[in-house]
C-alpha cells in the first residue's frame, strides 16, 4: 500500500497544479456564478490565489480517495491539514521571493505553487502512515474545512483593506460584478 500511496501522491503533484490553473479560471467560465466565489478565484490578488492552494489538492483528494483514502490512516485529516500546508507555503514562499526581488514573475509564481503542492503532499503523506489517530481528528478536520469555506467566502466579499486582498488589476478588494 505504501507505495501505491506513493504513485498517488506523484499523481497529485501534477492532477493538483492543473486543478489550480481550472480554479484560477473556473469563476470566469462559470459566467461568475456567485455560489463559486469562495472556490474559483474571483480576481488576481494574492489571497484569491490561495483558493487555488487551498480547493486544489482538497478537490484531488476526493478522487484519490476513492483508490487510496479507504485504505490508509487518517486520510481526512492529513489531506485537510495538507490544504492548510499548502496555503501557508504558499504564502511565506511568494512573500519571501517578494522580499528578495522587490517584485514576482510568472515562471517564479509557478515555481511556488508546485513546491507549495508538494510540500503539503509530503505532509498528508506522512500523515497517512502513521498509526491511526483519534476519531476527534476528523471532526477536527471538519471543522477545519468549515472554518475555511467560510473564511473564503466571506473575504471574497467583505475582505478587509489589507494588501493580501488586493487586485492592482482591478484596483480594488473583493468580488467585482
Amino acid at each position: 500500500m505504501k507505495s501505491t500511496l506513493l504513485m498517488w501522491e506523484y499523481i497529485g503533484a501534477i492532477m493538483i497544479f492543473l486543478i489550480g490553473a481550472l480554479i484560477h479560471f473556473g469563476y470566469e467560465a462559470t459566467n461568475k456564478l456567485s455560489f463559486t466565489s469562495g472556490i474559483f478565484a474571483v480576481n488576481e490578488s494574492i489571497w484569491e490565489h490561495c483558493k487555488l492552494t487551498f480547493w486544489s489538492p482538497l478537490i484531488f483528494a476526493i478522487i484519490e480517495y476513492f483508490f487510496v483514502g479507504k485504505y490508509v490512516n487518517n486520510f481526512l485529516f492529513a489531506k485537510t491539514l495538507s490544504a492548510y500546508i499548502t496555503t501557508i507555503s504558499m504564502l511565506l514562499l511568494y512573500y519571501e521571493m517578494l522580499k528578495k526581488n522587490g517584485h514576482h514573475s510568472l515562471l517564479k509564481d509557478l515555481i511556488i505553487f508546485e513546491v507549495s503542492i508538494l510540500i503539503g503532499l509530503l505532509v498528508s503523506y506522512n500523515l497517512m502512515l502513521l498509526p491511526e489517530f483519534p476519531p476527534i481528528m476528523n471532526k477536527v478536520a471538519i471543522i477545519m474545512l468549515v472554518g475555511a469555506t467560510f473564511i473564503f467566502y466571506l473575504f471574497t466579499y467583505c475582505p478587509p483593506k489589507l494588501p493580501i486582498f488586493y487586485c492592482p488589476v482591478s484596483n480594488s478588494y473583493g468580488i467585482k460584478n
